[in-house]
């Protein structure tokens, strides 16, 4: 079964809970007016209307609990497609741009030249600048790359600590929703806590406990047991800098052309 197949089958499964709920729904409202249409003494009339109102919640939260869990469940199954969607790719950031440049060569020239790699044109399967265009000298949009597959991503993701002491940083692709979360955990514990591998974001907690998190529940979690912020003088230093580098451009996509 595809990918896509199985959030179907998910959707479709809430949804066939969802039918005799909303069924239960309409009869109950049905009921309450043909009630109220029909009323006898005043007494007898309030507490009844009062049961029903209260069978009539009661089933109002099914309904509320039931779509959340659909919105939430299908929240993940889509973020999680969307970061396999994402393995092949990363961000480039900190590349001078420059008025009618190429972004492949730009992308093949930190490659091989600054992180020691034999990469060719056919190692790019997309690539180009993220954002619109600003005139500021020193704002460069960042590079979004596809690499042609996991295996030479991984390869650039590995020697990236050859840009270590240079304006140049290499990052993952995560989506929306991850990062946010990433963003979040950062500023809780810290930039040198806090990483991604495979668009997963692990934690080192101050005990040094590592956790894995892909969601927003998850790292809510983290914060109730680890309240207390931590290495925030430590990450003061670098967070003008790794902040401004490390934020994740909001709304960035894989173009089909390659420039």
């Amino acid at each position: 079964m595809s990918q896509i197949e199985e959030v179907r089958s998910t959707q479709k499964s809430l949804e066939e809970k969802f039918v005799p709920l909303e069924e239960m729904f309409t009869k109950k409202l049905e009921a309450i007016q043909a009630q109220i249409q029909t009323a006898g003494p005043a007494k007898d009339t309030i507490a009844k209307v009062a049961e029903e109102f209260r069978a009539f919640r009661e089933l109002m939260y099914g309904l509320l609990g039931l779509l959340r869990q659909q919105i939430v469940e299908c929240s993940r199954q889509i973020d999680d497609l969307e970061t396999r969607s994402r393995r092949k790719a990363l961000i480039i950031q900190g590349v001078p741009e420059k008025e009618g440049e190429n972004c492949t060569e730009v992308t093949l020239d930190v490659a091989n030249r600054k992180l020691g790699l034999n990469l060719t044109s056919s190692s790019i399967k997309v690539c180009h600048r993220l954002g619109q265009t600003n005139t500021g000298a020193d704002h460069h949009r960042p590079l979004l790359v596809r690499f042609a597959s996991v295996d030479i991503k991984l390869a650039v993701w590995r020697a990236k600590t050859r840009l270590k002491g240079t304006k140049i940083a290499i990052r993952e692709f995560l989506t929306r929703g991850r990062q946010s979360v990433f963003s979040k955990a950062r500023q809780h514990f810290g930039m040198r806590s806090c990483w991604t591998q495979d668009g997963v974001i692990f934690v080192k907690a101050s005990d040094g406990n590592k956790y894995r998190v892909i969601s927003m529940e998850d790292l809510n979690s983290l914060l109730t047991k680890y309240p207390k912020m931590q290495n925030t003088s430590a990450s003061a230093s670098t967070s003008a800098s790794g902040i401004k580098r490390g934020a994740q451009e909001p709304g960035g996509s894989l173009k089909g052309t390659r420039r």
